[in-house]
């Protein structure tokens, strides 16, 4: 659902939040079901994500993480900021995700309404029934986050 130049996306799952939570911020699994990735779930990490061919290399940063509830990034689409917020609550039968992407232009909110829709409702799922195996994928594709992107360890 597009709400003004945020995307809003609900889903429920039922496994518990321990697991979608590994299912939001292991590299290999969220290859799995997002997208090729250096991802790590440390704040102030930059990563990558390949979206080609429609968004190119999206540049990212860690901005806060609170495991296993909340997982927040900027990711830079066409050039501009925008953050990318996922909270996960426990509930009597699973997880509820609730994802908000906020800061979208015009033209990618459509875009990434529908993905997200598609992402949440069907890859992550398949990823958490064990359907489809994030061993089997290649998390970095290639991609290698810069030196100068990640912060002084």
């Amino acid at each position: 659902m597009i709400n003004g130049a945020t995307v809003v996306h609900e889903a429920h799952y039922p496994h518990p939040v321990a697991a979608v939570w590994d299912a939001i911020t292991d590299p290999a699994a969220l290859a799995a079901w997002l997208m090729p990735n250096d991802f790590e779930a440390v704040v102030g990490r930059r990563f990558r994500f390949d979206a080609r061919p429609d968004f190119g290399v999206i540049d990212g940063e860690v901005l806060e993480v609170d495991p296993p509830r909340l997982l927040r990034c900027r990711w830079t689409i066409e050039g501009a900021p925008t953050t990318v917020t996922i909270v996960l609550e426990p509930d009597d039968e699973g997880t509820v995700l609730r994802l908000e992407h906020a800061g979208l232009a015009a033209g990618p909110r459509q875009e990434f309404d529908g993905g997200w829709t598609e992402k949440l409702a069907r890859d992550l799922a398949l990823v958490l029934e064990g359907e489809r195996d994030p061993a089997r994928s290649r998390p970095r594709q290639g991609l290698q986050c810069h030196p100068d992107l990640s912060p002084e360890a």
